[in-house]
């Protein structure tokens, strides 16, 4: 009886007209241009950019930005959501074939090339961590999805003893990768080279294996 209602209350609803569909699509139009603008800062490096900055990228007012989004805030989980499902959708498992050693140094290159690429966008999520709690809540975000496309490239690592396990994940991880490429300044190609060393002398030398 209620579902009767609810579908004859909708039925005689007005249809939309095109002038509210025209405002439909300005409003969409509007917040995909603030979002790139936002994207666009976080790209140059500007981490946590001001309202101003934004709209001016976006060529809109700054009470534009709080009348589709709120706040400031509000923004920066649309953007954050965005990312998430942008990230998710891009990383695909990997098809890696080769001795052991090969098919390490290949998903280097491939988490290295990922990682140089989103790095900003990643320090974006960081900007935003006000506790502990949710600093290891990014920390921890798409950790299953690392695993899984670990493991599928580098099956060795799936059957190693769980000490072995968790290393060789770490030396696939963001953080490890920004630490030895941007604070002890090593170069991409030694970082793929010590990251398929230390991969292949834990993953031979493993008692489970």
């Amino acid at each position: 009886m209620l579902q009767s209602m609810q579908t004859m209350s909708a039925l005689n609803q007005p249809p939309e007209t095109p002038a509210a569909d025209g405002r439909a699509d300005r409003s969409a139009r509007t917040r995909k241009k603030i979002l790139e603008a936002l994207f666009a800062l976080v790209g140059e490096g500007i981490l946590r950019p001001r309202g101003e900055e934004i709209a001016e990228r976006a060529d809109v007012a700054v009470r534009t930005i709080f009348r589709h989004f709120g706040d400031m805030e509000g923004l920066y989980t649309a953007a954050q959501h965005h990312l998430d499902s942008l990230f998710d959708s891009e990383q695909d498992e990997p098809d890696l074939t080769g001795t052991l050693e090969d098919r390490a140094r290949a998903y280097a290159e491939l988490q290295g090339a990922l990682f140089e690429s989103i790095r900003n966008y990643l320090l974006f999520y960081v900007a935003r961590v006000r506790t502990a709690e949710e600093a290891n809540a990014i920390r921890s975000s798409g950790t299953a999805n690392q695993r899984l496309r670990l493991w599928s490239a580098l099956p060795e690592c799936a059957a190693a003893s769980a000490a072995t396990r968790h290393t060789v994940e770490q030396l696939y991880s963001f953080q490890f990768w920004d630490q030895v490429r941007f604070e002890q300044g090593v170069s991409v190609e030694d970082t793929v080279k010590s990251i398929t060393q230390a991969t292949v002398l834990l993953l031979s030398s493993d008692d489970r294996r």
